[in-house]
């Protein structure tokens, strides 16, 4: 079993009057829409009649936005997310909050690195040595991460961003490699809820989608030190419902962070009935903190 810090999460009913709009297809409200229907003006005047809003973890930038426009009160905040994109916007969180992370490049564009543009002089940066990680700014579930022996693959890899590219899916990082780790600690935050677990596996990635498999119990002092740094990093950027990944180079007791899921999988936490109750207690707390 995975080990959870949590406050006491209170189940009482909302203040009464209050009216709660969900569009989370697990999560009760007063009234819910299903944020993948039609959207029109009706539900425009029930987002700004709610109270409170609770999303579902597909919810879209555009819907988003409007939500936390016209209701003060929306769970998750996804603020940062939506901010900030992808693994691109990890590293600008990550060096905006000062948290340890391997050293990375940020990359817009394919031709950043290339220097393709025909009317400016381009300084070809200097990359990490071989290997190195690149990683497509959208991918997910160990998608678009690669490690890169050579500069043969680099340029594979790079056509097949230049593809992505084309279909408006732009920008990368190249990050520093952390050898010699097989495992890596995933935190998972729901609400004021922080569990961890670490993914362990013999080969470059650790994802459980990858091959991965679950230890719950092994370290719990390097468990609780990742779990108190992610706590604190949360408490600092306002992120609610994430899943981070973070690892602890051989010998070292302080946390280095990967990246930040926002949609993550459950198998860690026990599956997804756990995790909804999980998710079901951190939105009742929520909602009675709310003045």
């Amino acid at each position: 079993m995975q080990k959870t810090d949590t406050e006491n999460i209170s189940q009482a009913p909302v203040k009464p009057g209050k009216n709660v709009l969900s569009m989370h297809p697990v999560i009760a409200g007063d009234t819910f829409y299903w944020d993948r229907g039609v959207w029109d003006k009706n539900l425009f005047k029930t987002i700004e009649k709610a109270y409170a809003i609770i999303l579902p973890q597909t919810v879209g930038k555009e819907l988003y936005c409007l939500c936390t426009k016209m209701c003060p009160n929306v769970f998750p905040n996804y603020d940062l997310r939506f901010q900030w994109e992808g693994k691109i916007g990890d590293t600008l969180a990550f060096w905006t909050y000062g948290v340890k992370h391997p050293h990375t490049l940020v990359f817009p564009r394919v031709e950043s690195l290339l220097g393709e543009h025909p009317d400016m002089e381009h300084k070809v940066p200097e990359l990490p040595p071989y290997p190195f990680v690149l990683k497509g700014t959208h991918g997910g579930e160990g998608k678009q991460v690669w490690l890169i022996e050579d500069g043969a693959e680099l340029a594979a890899k790079l056509q097949t961003l230049l593809q992505f590219e084309l279909h408006g899916r732009s920008g990368f990082v190249i990050q520093e490699y952390l050898a010699a780790l097989e495992r890596d600690l995933r935190v998972v935050v729901i609400g004021n809820q922080v569990s961890s677990y670490w993914r362990t596996a013999h080969g470059f990635l650790h994802n459980v989608a990858q091959g991965g498999v679950i230890d719950a119990e092994s370290d719990q002092d390097l468990q609780a030190a990742g779990r108190e740094k992610t706590r604190q990093f949360c408490r600092e950027s306002g992120i609610n419902l994430a899943a981070f990944d973070l690892v602890f180079p051989t010998g070292e007791v302080d946390p280095v962070f990967l990246e930040i899921n926002y949609t993550f999988g459950r198998t860690g936490l026990g599956g997804s009935e756990k995790f909804y109750t999980l998710l079901r207690g951190a939105v009742d707390q929520w909602l009675q903190a709310i003045p």
